[in-house]
């Protein structure tokens, strides 16, 4: 998993060097094509549930860093597998990439689900929702250079939503490249420059707090 420091140390870097894909991110495995299968042509629940056990834990992670509400990260994450399973069984499409679809459902999810808060307070608050995922990530140990997590999650809250996703997609979660361009629905030269655009973003805020 790449390091939060990059987002201030790494400029140019990041735009051009893949992260290799750990174990878990393979997903064109024979097994996990196997299920898919499973699930498309025989509506099996338990194939699914082997899916669902491999990705719950990274998709509930995800939307946790764009809610405030453990409850509403949990109801998003269930929603994001339901319409899943729905989509493996009913569309006619291949599904070549299950990781990104995953993760491309759930960031259309949150995004549907502050449409529906519009009346409410929309302001995100990175600060609480690193505070609710702390211990499970220990990120204070993936800052190298020993800055203050406060001051990382203030300036993650400052960025607009793109620029917020793509460094958490890239660093944190660790997609290479083209896997972010998936998620985001967008072109990898146009997420090497969003990335750029958001990692000079990031540090023209901290070099002016600082």
């Amino acid at each position: 998993m790449n390091n939060l420091s990059h987002f201030i140390n790494k400029d140019n870097d990041c735009n051009k060097t893949e992260h290799a894909p750990s174990s878990t991110m393979k997903n064109n495995s024979l097994q996990e094509k196997y299920l898919i299968f499973r699930v498309k042509f025989y509506k099996d629940p338990e194939a699914y549930g082997k899916l669902y056990d491999v990705y719950v834990e990274r998709i509930f992670r995800f939307v946790m860093f764009k809610v405030k509400k453990m409850e509403d990260a949990e109801d998003i994450t269930a929603e994001v597998f339901l319409k899943s399973w729905q989509y493996i069984k009913e569309s006619d499409r291949k599904i070549g990439n299950l990781n990104a679809l995953l993760y491309r459902m759930a960031r259309n999810a949150v995004i549907d689900f502050y449409r529906e808060k519009r009346r409410t307070d929309l302001s995100l608050t990175d600060q609480e929702m690193f505070e609710q995922i702390m211990d499970d990530r220990d990120v204070a140990k993936e800052i190298e250079d020993k800055i203050a997590v406060e001051t990382v999650e203030q300036y993650l809250e400052e960025l607009k939503d793109e620029y917020r996703d793509v460094l958490i997609l890239r660093h944190v979660e660790g997609f290479s490249i083209d896997e972010t361009a998936t998620i985001m629905q967008k072109s990898s030269s146009n997420i090497r420059v969003l990335l750029h655009r958001a990692t000079k973003r990031l540090k023209e805020l901290m070099n002016d707090h600082g």
